[in-house]
């Protein structure tokens, strides 16, 4: 009699033992395959990694590279084979992307530059020296030249060592050029921040207009 008690007891610890590893078995397989429950905030979108799920905001839409998310408000470049983010911003609809940020050290009396086309130009530096910015039609710059820097037809300028301007002629428009001249006439280093607002007119602007 007590060897069958004994044995009865002996059978319900190991049915209780089997029951407690297969709740753990299935809890781990849970735990490392399948997300249960959605446990990050309204704000915040649960995604999948190789190294675990993890919660991001849900304000932009998100891709992954190389197993890094990132806001769609960033272009992705690839390079060597790694995917590297290119941060740019909007204003509405439309991407605002950086053209040029490197400094510059000219050792003539202008730099020329180029106004893109189906582009809002925000030119935007400071420099050595007081400088003039100057926005012109093709040819208006061939004559410029020809005239010893000296013709004052042109469609837009302004002078000072700190320049922050907009140019939205071009939207619609593939017509113009611009140079950063300086005042002294001599070689000048410029600290630029252009930036252009992708922003493409339905119709011909300014002079192609």
């Amino acid at each position: 009699m007590n060897s069958s008690k004994s044995n009865n007891f002996a059978l319900s610890i190991a049915s209780v033992v089997f029951i407690v590893l297969v709740v753990i078995g299935v809890f781990y397989v849970f735990s490392r395959h399948i997300v249960l429950v959605n446990v990050c905030s309204g704000n915040e979108t649960l995604i999948a990694l190789s190294s675990g799920p993890s919660c991001y905001p849900n304000i932009y839409d998100t891709v992954i590279a190389n197993g890094t998310p990132y806001s769609l408000n960033s272009s992705i470049a690839v390079s060597g084979g790694k995917s590297i983010p290119l941060d740019f911003r909007f204003i509405g609809d439309n991407p605002l992307l950086y053209i040029w940020n490197q400094n510059e050290t000219e050792t003539g009396s202008y730099a020329f530059l180029t106004i893109p086309d189906t582009f809002k130009v925000h030119m935007q530096y400071t420099s050595s020296v007081a400088t003039e910015f100057i926005v012109m039609t093709s040819a208006q710059y061939v004559q410029w030249v020809n005239s010893g820097e000296t013709s004052n037809s042109n469609v837009y300028s302004i002078t000072g060592t700190s320049i922050s301007v907009w140019f939205n002629d071009s939207a619609g428009c593939a017509g113009y050029v611009a140079v950063v001249k300086a005042q002294s006439g001599n070689g000048f280093t410029i600290y630029p921040n252009e930036t252009a607002l992708y922003d493409p007119a339905s119709k011909a602007t300014g002079v192609c207009a």
